[in-house]
Parts: structure tokens; sequence; C-alpha cells
């Protein structure tokens, strides 16, 4: 085994996606000691993850380039950095840059840049390494953090940062039965199983998110121009975005909510006020937006798990939008008349020769329709890591150094990230930002929270490396 010793003042990252990166961005761009970062990720690029390692140029990032600078001190250096280098990666900005929704390998390749500009302006002595490699295994002590990965490398360092993104789902039982099958895409990003279905005359999509909107938007871009049937088991679609200002502050009207039914009690009054003034709904959740950390963060267990069965679905439709050139492709295929959705449940599945025949289970009675191809569009949805599969997550759970989240969403953690075992004992050395904390916050999967969360963290861990100055 190699034993890999890296100096004081040091920080491992599990995760080398978006918010990786933007930790170990903040770090160096903070940091006022010598500092040596290691980032373990098996892929190539850092900054990327999932979602900024598609090539598509039809996948698009959810919101405008003015929300999505790494430094929201400055929130117009992404606009910037767009306009000075998008036609170097292929891409010609609008007139209005800074409205406008980059393609996600584009925002992914800005990260990567201002991460590399990072390291190259780093204080004398600092350091980032890449290991191209998955973690395996981890132990912490009040002092250290070894973590082992998958080739054999043990990196030891003073402070640990878990970066880890999302993990998809398992095939549902009545999918399992199609796997392997030249005609299912189990991933709507995979470019060579969307390939095989172009010649297909009828195409069943299994979830009606921004997943979908991606499926549809690169079959689109690959000439197919033929129908989709949508399904979902809450009947919701997903609405394109639009430039509006937010709504005003309703939830700043005395105490905020303190059960799930109050606060839609009271969205939907404020519905009802903007509708009667004319004025556009998708401000609404702008405002609400905001107070999202401390309204579940103040929120019992129960009124968190009211929340995700009975609103997840509303508030996921209502607050992700999709980009409005992404809609605008939806509307144009649903208006040729080739693509319906609506609420169904899929009961099973049946091949007869070239057809996937579905059993869906609908508003009025169960429906078994034929189908050239299916893709599951229900996107990386599953955070409950007792369910994960990954190695690394099964072997924090099994160690006791990490326990699940009482809503069974990531795992537990204070406020502020530090991470929880399973004898209930706040690590002081090992802590996480994104998307393990969705039970801790639970809009920690976005670009926003998760940049808020890495300035902070960066700012406690520097607090605890940096000589305390005497006036």
């Amino acid at each position: 085994m190699r034993i890999d010793r890296i100096p004081h003042h040091s920080v491992a990252i599990v995760g080398g996606g978006f918010a990786g990166a933007v930790m170990a961005l903040k770090l160096l761009d903070q940091t006022e000691v010598p500092l040596a970062i290691t980032i373990i990720e098996r892929r190539e690029e850092l900054g990327r993850g999932v979602a900024y390692s598609t090539p598509d140029p039809a996948h698009l990032v959810n919101g405008p380039a003015e929300i999505f600078s790494l430094y929201p001190e400055d929130p117009g250096h992404l606009a910037r950095w767009l306009v000075e280098n998008g036609p170097a990666y292929g891409w010609t900005p609008p007139a209005e840059v800074r409205t406008s929704s980059p393609p996600r390998y584009l925002y992914g390749t800005y990260v990567r840049d201002e991460l590399a500009r990072a390291v190259a302006n780093a204080r004398l002595g600092s350091t980032l390494r890449h290991i191209r490699s998955s973690a395996s295994t981890l132990l912490a002590t009040p002092s250290r953090i070894r973590i082992t990965t998958a080739d054999g490398t043990s990196v030891e360092a003073d402070e640990a940062v878990l970066a880890l993104g999302v993990f998809q789902p398992r095939l549902s039982a009545a999918e399992a039965e199609l796997a392997g099958h030249p005609r299912f895409a189990a991933n709507p990003w995979d470019a060579l199983a969307l390939d095989r279905l172009k010649g297909c005359e009828e195409i069943l999509l299994i979830g009606s998110s921004l997943s979908m909107v991606d499926a549809v938007a690169s079959m689109e871009a690959r000439g197919y121009r033929s129908r989709y049937r949508v399904i979902s088991r809450r009947g919701q679609f997903v609405e394109g975005r639009r430039t509006v200002d937010a709504a005003r502050d309703f939830l700043a009207d005395g105490p905020l909510p303190s059960t799930a039914r109050e606060l839609l009690s009271r969205v939907k009054a404020e519905r009802r006020a903007i509708s009667a003034e004319g004025a556009d709904w998708q401000g609404l959740p702008l405002a609400i937006r905001p107070h999202i950390l401390s309204l579940w963060q103040a929120a019992s267990d129960r009124e968190r798990l009211r929340f995700t069965r009975h609103l997840r679905a509303f508030w996921d439709v209502t607050a992700h939008r999709s980009a409005p050139e992404s809609h605008a492709i939806i509307e144009r295929v649903i208006s040729e008349g080739r693509l319906e959705h609506g609420r169904a449940r899929i009961l099973g599945f049946a091949v007869e020769g070239s057809e996937i025949i579905a059993s869906l289970k609908t508003a009025t009675g169960v429906e078994t329709v034929p189908f050239d191809g299916v893709i599951d569009c229900r996107g990386h949805q599953l955070h409950d890591w007792r369910r994960v599969s990954d190695p690394f997550v099964r072997s924090l759970l099994a160690s006791g150094e990490v326990r699940p989240h009482s809503t069974g969403y990531g795992i537990d953690a204070t406020t502020a990230g530090d991470l929880i075992n399973e004898e209930g004992l706040v690590h002081r050395n090992l802590s996480a930002i994104g998307h393990p904390l969705r039970g801790v916050a639970w809009e920690s999967s976005s670009i926003t929270e998760q940049r808020a969360q890495a300035i902070a963290l960066a700012d406690r861990i520097l607090t605890k490396f940096t000589p305390i100055r005497v006036a």
C-alpha cells in the first residue's frame, strides 16, 4: 500500500464536482497560510460532476447567469467570463448574457478554469492535488483524518470535507425487466442510448421534471419528430422560467410558519393576491426561497416529512423551472401534438417483438400501451444513504463515522455542516457540503446554496489554521 502524507494545514475533499471544486477554490482564495488541498475524484476534470459533465449543448443551466457567479460579491463575473470565453468553447453569447442560460458543459468549464486560476494565484506554498480514484474508507481522530482510496493511496489531512453528489436510484422492479433492452435508456444523459431511439414512433418518458426536458431537447436535436408520452405519479409538469422580480416578502409579515399546513395556507393566500393584481406568480418562489433554510431548520422532523410527502412535488415544479430556451422546445413539441403528459404509475413491462408493452395505472383505470422506446427521466434522486450502494457510503455508515439524518435525507450534521457520528458526537474536523446535507438544509442541492456553504465552511476551517493576531 502506498502511504502519501501531506504537510500540516491540509484539507482532503472527497468529491470533485461543483461542490468540491468550489470548496477548494474558496479555501485557496481565502487562506492566509500555506495550505495543501487534496481532492479525491475519479473524473479527469474537476468542477463538472454529474450535472456539468454532459457535452450536449442542449442541456442548459436552469437559471440566469447573473445568479450563478462563483463570487456573490461580483454577480456579473460569470456573464463577463461567458462573453470573453464562450466563443472559444463553441458558444455564442446572446445580447442579454446576464439573463441567459448557458450550456451546462460551459458552466462546468467556468468552474474548472476558475479553480485553475485560484491554484495559480494561491498563496506561496499552497498546493492542490487531484487523486483520480474513489474514496474507499475514512477514519477520523480528533486531530487527523485518514482516507484510503480504491487504488490503495492513504491520504492524511487535518480536515476533511465530504462533497459527494447525489446517487441514481436503482431501477424499479418494473424497469428492471427492461435492463439491457436496446430501446430502454436508464439514464436520460446517455448519448448512445438516446441514439438508439431515433427511429421510434412513440417514446415513454418516466418523470416530468428537468431530466425530462433534457431528454426531449436531446432527442429533438437528433432530429426526432415523432411522439412522446410523459408520465409522473402526481401528474406535475415542469414550467419554463420567466424573467420576473421577486414578489413581496410576505413571509416577513409576522413569525415564520411552523407547520407545512400553515406554510401552504399563507402561500396560497399570497398566490391569490398576486393573481388579483395581474402579476406573475413566478415571483412567488423567489420570495419564498430566502426563507427555506430557516423554515426547514425550525421545523420538526414530523413537519419536514409532511412537507416531503405532500408538498415537495409542488415545490420542485414551482421552484425548479427550465431555461426559456429549453421550455420553448417543450412548448413547440406540445403545439405540434407530439407530447402528452399526465398522471400515471407503472405496473409492469412486457416485451413483444420490437415493442415494449407498458401497463399503466391512470385516473381512469389500467391501460396497456405499446411503446417503441422508454427513457427513465427520474434523474439522480436517491438521497437516502441507507439505500445507496456506493462502497464508500456503505463504509462510512458501517464504521459509524456518520449516521443517516432522521428524515432519511442525507446524513446527520450540525446546522454549520459538522458531521455527527452514530453515537451522537460532533466531529470537529469532518464536515460536508451540498447533497449530503439535504436533511439539514433542504435546498442544499442548488448552486447558490452550495456556494454559500463553501464560503462559510472555508472561513471556519481557515480560522482554525490562521494565527490569532494581537492588536
